[in-house]
């Protein structure tokens, strides 16, 4: 939680060394350089720069920034030349306004909610001054690359180690676009081993952005392992389709060709939105008081206020059906299951409500935020008749659209899909599971350090898709349930959707098939 707090995730000594590494041509022409690190920690990049003779003889001055006291002195004790300042940098930016030759460090990874409302204030001063939203500011990550962007002289160098999620998240498209304006060379290693052990699922990637340079454009080279991280081993390669398209950075495996090739097979498709609604499931505010198991809901005798609800994408694997049967299973191997309904009761007249209610009083449930803006903290607004179907928007080996046989209510951990005036939802299943629409699940989507991948609703919205019409669904789900794996079932939907509807000759179709796979090895770290 510390660590959280105070986004202190230090940067090793390899990956330290290869920056500097890499760094040294581009600026070895240069002398007197001037240098700052905004957020110190242990000192891993001045232990690179000053053990290195070849950099000590260009240095001219190290600004070092690092809050924490401790560990400070023991950088100024190894280096009594470096210019250091015991500031959040965050301060520290305000009143230094002097442009450095190359900005380098590992900033800090906070979220917004950690943050003060001084630093708050100051990181939205930091992007409105760059005309970028403050409502994109979700992590004071991004402020930090922003202000040491304005540092940087009119040839300078900046080198980050950044969260992954700078290459594909929503929030930060704008960052990419003032990164792209900002630099004339760009160039992105991504990383399939995770670099921070403590910092768990954590994907991090290394951000070099050249002012000026000869070779302009933006460059990609991807680090199977912390062993390949020498600089004679790395080849960085072009991609124009990244840089001229909206594609998110994290796909830059494809090369210009397929992304080219999958966007124009793209270009006439309807999308999910064109044939579903759909929307968040039930927010609760509390999962663990709010759905219960069998015996909870026994021992309590709330039996009175129980729906039947499905918490998570776990307890739906491997069928494209959810109904009575699997319920069951649920309820007998004591999984929670069942959803509190308080709406209306009266805890007055019902002893043992007054008890369960008292029961979340002593966790403070009512204070909570969510909880805190109901009119009575234990009634859970929005809870409306179930849904046709559901898609888990949390997934690993495959996204998770299921038909909701026997219509239960479900969390915010899927969307609801409730399909559009004459169209059926088994149509929309048994279409769903080919190669192309799971392409761009993978293509929409982002990713975490464990390989889990997540589709926002906007994103699930956006994915194209045909609906083919299914003769014998029933057929389907019992060949769903038995494959050995989700290819088994997108390749034969492909036979259909792909070639008959689409009109894909073979090799296109196998040209689908590969790219997905590599997007999908490449999430779950399969080499």
């Amino acid at each position: 939680m510390n660590k959280k707090k105070n986004g202190s995730f230090y940067t090793n000594d390899k990956l330290a060394k290869f920056v500097t590494d890499w760094l040294l041509p581009k600026i070895i022409s240069k002398h007197n350089i001037s240098i700052l690190e905004p957020s110190a920690g242990d000192g891993k990049f001045i232990d690179a720069l000053k053990t290195n003779t070849k950099w000590d003889k260009l240095l001219s001055e190290i600004y070092v920034v690092e809050k924490n006291r401790k560990e400070l002195d023991k950088i100024i004790l190894k280096y009594s030349d470096i210019l250091a300042t015991c500031e959040d940098f965050l301060i520290y930016q305000a009143n230094d306004i002097r442009k450095k030759d190359l900005v380098i460090g590992n900033p800090p990874y906070i979220k917004k909610n950690y943050l003060t409302k001084t630093q708050k204030e100051t990181c939205s001063e930091i992007h409105t001054s760059n005309n970028l939203s403050v409502l994109k500011i979700k992590n004071i990550w991004s402020a930090f690359l922003v202000r040491c962007i304005n540092y940087l002289k009119d040839d300078g160098i900046l080198a980050f180690i950044l969260p992954a999620e700078l290459l594909q998240v929503k929030f930060a498209v704008e960052l990419r676009e003032f990164i792209k304006k900002e630099f004339e060379r760009i160039e992105i290693f991504t990383f399939d081993e995770l670099l921070f052990e403590d910092c768990k699922g954590q994907d991090t990637v290394l951000l070099i952005g050249e002012k000026k340079s000869d070779n302009k454009g933006v460059f990609f080279a991807n680090i199977k392992n912390i062993e390949d991280l020498k600089p004679e081993k790395i080849q960085l390669k072009k991609n124009n389709s990244i840089e001229t398209n909206d594609t998110k950075w994290t796909h830059h495996l494809i090369s210009s060709d397929n992304l080219e090739f999958v966007y124009k097979v793209k270009k006439d498709l309807k999308l999910m939105k064109d044939y579903c609604d759909s929307k968040p499931g039930i927010v609760t505010a509390a999962n663990d008081y709010f759905i219960v198991n069998n015996q909870t809901l026994k021992e309590f005798k709330l039996k009175d206020y129980a729906e039947e609800i499905i918490q998570k994408g776990f307890f739906v694997n491997g069928s494209v059906v959810f109904d009575k049967k699997n319920f069951k299973k649920l309820k007998d191997d004591n999984k929670p299951a069942f959803l509190l309904n308080f709406n209306g009761a009266n805890p007055i007249k019902d002893e043992d409500l007054k008890k369960y209610l008292e029961k979340g009083l002593e966790r403070k449930l009512q204070k909570r935020y969510k909880c805190s803006i109901r009119k009575n903290w234990y009634e859970i607004p929005n809870i409306s008749t179930p849904s046709e179907g559901f898609f888990f928007k949390r997934s690993h080996e495959y996204p998770k659209l299921l038909k909701n046989n026997d219509k239960f209510h479900v969390t915010d951990s899927a969307y609801k899909i409730d399909m559009k005036e004459n169209f059926k939802i088994n149509d929309l299943i048994f279409s769903f599971y080919n190669s192309f629409t799971l392409l761009f699940a993978e293509l929409e989507g982002r990713y975490y350090g464990g390989g889990v991948l997540e589709l926002t609703p906007s994103e699930f919205k956006k994915l194209p898709i045909t609906i083919e019409q299914v003769e014998k669904f029933s057929e389907f789900v019992e060949r769903f349930e038995k494959k050995k794996s989700i290819d088994e079932i997108s390749h034969s939907t492909d036979k259909i959707i792909l070639a008959k509807v689409l009109k894909l000759n073979s090799e296109e179709i196998q040209r689908v098939q590969s790219i997905k796979s590599l997007l999908y090895n490449r999430r779950i770290r399969n080499n």
